[in-house]
């Protein structure tokens, strides 16, 4: 078992750096859409996704 760690090592820890880093982003994410941050520009016009500040309104 070590033995396959030691060989592989390298691709080990750049996997698990890219993990931390998909999981950073992911996190990033939620964190943002739990504070309704970013997204929506307020030009319900040209935006694609049903504004939500617009249903809020009515």
């Amino acid at each position: 078992m070590f033995a396959w760690i030691a060989e592989n090592a390298v691709t080990v820890v750049a996997s698990a750096v890219i993990l931390a880093l998909l999981a950073a982003a992911v996190f990033s994410l939620v964190k943002d859409k739990k504070n309704q941050k970013g997204g929506c520009t307020g030009n319900c016009a040209t935006c694609g996704m049903g504004c939500s500040s617009q249903k809020k309104e009515k």
